[in-house]
């Protein structure tokens, strides 16, 4: 009789082990799976954004205010940018801080300075996804 409670309490213990290691390693694949969609998305949206670089460079200020668009997925992803590294998130935000500044700028000729940094911390989050990836 003690050998069958002992069996019984033993396999049911190596099933609750089981279960939850199993769940746990589906929840981390799904959770790994979700950052690199996340990281895609955003490499995708900064790469589209490259007009940016072109505009600057051409020094063509007042098109490039008029043609900044929505940042879509940093827009839909912000409350998942936390499970990014703190690298990504920093060079993340302060280029999309910039980019919304630059979209609500009307006189921008004194501000060419601040739109070649727009540039350059652009470069800095795709090198940051890119790394990370």
């Amino acid at each position: 009789m003690v050998e069958t409670t002992v069996s019984f309490v033993l396999g049911a213990l190596i099933g609750a082990i089981a279960t939850v290691a199993g769940s746990y390693f589906l929840f981390w694949r799904r959770q790994r799976a979700a950052l690199v969609h996340l990281r895609r998305a955003f490499e995708t949206e900064l790469s589209a954004l490259a007009y940016i670089d072109e505009l600057a460079e051409a020094g063509e200020y007042e098109t490039l205010t008029a043609s900044v668009e929505k940042p879509v997925v940093y827009q839909s992803n912000a409350d998942d940018i936390g499970h990014l590294s703190g690298e990504e998130v920093e060079t993340l935000v302060a280029f999309y801080t910039d980019l919304y500044w630059l979209r609500d700028q009307q006189d921008i000729e004194d501000k060419k300075d601040r739109v070649h940094e727009i540039v350059e911390k652009r470069q800095r989050a795709i090198e940051a996804i890119r790394e990370t990836d």
